[in-house]
């Protein structure tokens, strides 16, 4: 149960944190996104940019491409692409520690309940039916409730990540969408 417990809450504390990430993304709105293309696809600007952190995505992806892209303009779309890229793995934060415990929770729960359950057989005595039911059953009882934990967990955990999984999906789709409108606008000043 100890590691159950460990898993649980290490993953809790992850999808609060993408809670607070995502709320974070989903409350930008278009206005500020279109604002965001006109300001980076004019050359102009491009040449200027500061190195300020940002926290909406599609500006770090708008910098990473004008900065990739400074000693070639031609090569825009290869730099907006290896940007895009690079945006995944901040999307997609958490996930691979989401999936494994999708995997381990169950198999940790039963192995518990293996272990209770070799527990409780020490306590049977060949012969002597009935007098120590108690705390065979007592043992299988508290065997199951270790499944029944990592269960729980695997699937709140699973929830949540699928959750996560269609939200950037989404949030991705959207900001394709912009590169492209980015793409266009800035190769349009050439």
């Amino acid at each position: 149960m100890w590691p159950l417990l460990i898993l649980s809450i290490t993953n809790l504390s992850c999808i609060f944190e993408r809670f607070s990430y995502w709320y974070r993304v989903k409350n930008i709105d278009r206005s500020q996104l279109n604002e965001l293309i006109e300001k980076y696809s004019n050359k102009n600007y491009s040449s200027n940019i500061k190195t300020h952190i940002t926290k909406i995505p599609l500006e770090k992806v708008l910098k990473k491409t004008i900065l990739i892209s400074a000693e070639n303009k031609n090569n825009i779309d290869i730099a907006l692409s290896i940007s895009l890229k690079s945006l995944e793995v901040e999307f997609n934060r958490f996930n691979t520690l989401f999936s494994t415990t999708v995997t381990v929770a169950p198999l940790l729960g039963l192995l518990g309940t293996v272990l209770g359950l070799i527990n409780s057989f020490a306590f049977i005595k060949l012969g002597e039916a009935g007098i120590n039911a108690d705390k065979v059953t007592g043992g299988i009882s508290e065997a199951l409730v270790s499944t029944a934990a990592g269960l729980i967990v695997a699937i709140v955990t699973l929830v949540f990540l699928n959750i996560f999984s269609g939200i950037k999906r989404k949030e991705m789709q959207k900001i394709y969408e912009y590169a492209g409108y980015f793409e266009i606008m800035y190769n349009k000043q050439k």
